[in-house]
C-alpha cells in the first residue's frame, strides 16, 4: 500500500537540509516504535531475511515533494516557499494494516534535525525543519497484467562492484543497469517466501526473461543514453550521517522505465522499491497511467 502525506510546515521560515532522506526514514521507525514496539523492531532488526548477512526492509519512501523551493548553498538546504508539500511512503504488507498505518501517521510532527554547514557536529546547535502531517490518502497499488510503466520518485541505486570490490554506480542506460535492478528484485520476493509455497520464483537462479526491465525514452521522444547529462539525473547521498557508519552512494532519479513480469514482483517493485537502500528513501516508484 502507498500512502500520500499532505505536510505543513510548523514554522513560517522552514530550511530543509539537502541531505534529508535519512531523517526520514528514522521518522518512520520512531512512529513505529511508538505504536508497537514489536513491529517496530521486526522491521528494523529481522525485516524479511534472505540470509544471516542480507536483510530488507520493505517499505520505502519518495522525495520530498516541494512545489516552490528557495535553494540555500551557505545554508545547506531549501527553503521551504509554499503552504503544504507531499511525501509519498510505501509498505510491502497485507492490505489488512492499512487502516493501522493510516492512524499511526495522521497528526504526527515530522523533526528533520540537521546540523548546520561547515559547522561542528559536536559543538553546534542543531537545525530543524518541523512538519504536521495534516492529511494521509491510501493509494491503493493492484497491478493484474504482466506489464507495467514506471517514473521514479526518488533516486535509484544500482552498483556493480569493480577490480577492488569498490562499488561503482551505474547509469539506468548501462547494460549491467537493468540485470541487476531484477536481481534485487527476485532477491527481495525470495526473502518474503521463506516460510511460504514458493509458486512463481523459480529458485535463486530464475531464468533468463521471466522479469525484464527496459529504459522508457525521455518525454521529447528521444532515447537516453548514458552519455546525455540532461534526464536521467543523478544525486550524491549520504547515509547514517555523522556516525561511524556513514556512507556514501549516487543514485538516479527523473526517468521512466517499464517491467514486465509476474504481476505480484511487479506489485513489490512499487510497494517496496527498486534496487538498493529502499529504506532509507532510495528506489521509490510509482505506476504511470496508460
Amino acid at each position: 500500500m502507498q500512502f500520500k502525506l499532505t505536510l505543513r510546515p510548523a514554522s513560517a521560515k522552514t530550511l530543509v537540509p539537502f541531505n534529508y532522506a535519512y531523517r526520514l526514514s528514522g521518522f518512520i521507525y520512531s512512529v513505529l516504535t511508538e505504536a508497537d514496539a514489536r513491529y517496530a523492531r521486526f522491521l528494523h532488526e529481522e525485516g524479511y531475511p534472505l540470509t544471516s548477512t542480507r536483510r530488507f526492509k520493505l517499505f520505502t519512501f519518495s522525495d520530498l515533494i516541494m512545489p516552490r523551493i528557495v535553494v540555500d548553498v551557505k545554508a545547506g538546504g531549501m527553503w521551504v516557499n509554499s503552504p503544504y508539500i507531499e511525501w509519498v511512503v510505501s509498505f510491502y504488507m497485507d492490505t489488512a494494516a492499512q487502516h493501522f498505518l493510516m492512524g499511526l501517521f495522521q497528526d504526527q510532527r515530522c523533526v528533520i534535525v540537521s546540523t548546520p554547514r561547515g559547522a561542528n557536529p559536536r559543538q553546534a546547535t542543531p537545525c530543524q525543519a518541523e512538519f504536521i502531517i495534516d492529511r494521509i490518502e491510501a493509494v491503493p497499488v493492484r497491478i493484474v497484467s504482466q506489464r507495467v510503466q514506471l517514473r521514479t520518485l526518488s533516486p535509484v541505486v544500482i552498483a556493480l562492484k569493480d577490480e577492488r570490490g569498490m562499488d561503482q554506480y551505474l547509469h539506468p542506460a548501462h547494460e549491467q543497469f537493468g540485470p541487476l535492478l531484477v536481481a534485487n528484485l527476485w532477491a527481495k520476493y525470495g526473502s518474503t517466501q521463506v516460510n511460504k509455497p514458493v509458486t512463481v520464483l523459480p529458485g535463486h537462479n530464475p531464468p533468463d526473461g521471466v522479469l525484464s526491465y527496459r529504459l522508457l525514452p525521455n518525454p521529447d521522444g528521444k532515447a537516453v543514453s548514458k552519455d546525455r547529462t540532461t534526464q536521467p539525473k543523478s544525486r550524491l547521498l549520504t547515509i547514517k550521517e555523522g556516525s561511524r557508519a556513514q556512507t556514501q552512494l549516487r543514485g538516479y532519479y527523473d526517468f521512466m522505465f517499464e517491467l514486465e513480469g509476474p504481476p505480484e514482483l511487479l506489485e513489490l517493485a512499487v510497494l517496496a522499491g527498486v534496487g538498493r537502500y529502499n529504506a532509507e528513501g532510495c528506489g521509490c516508484v510509482s505506476v504511470i497511467e496508460t
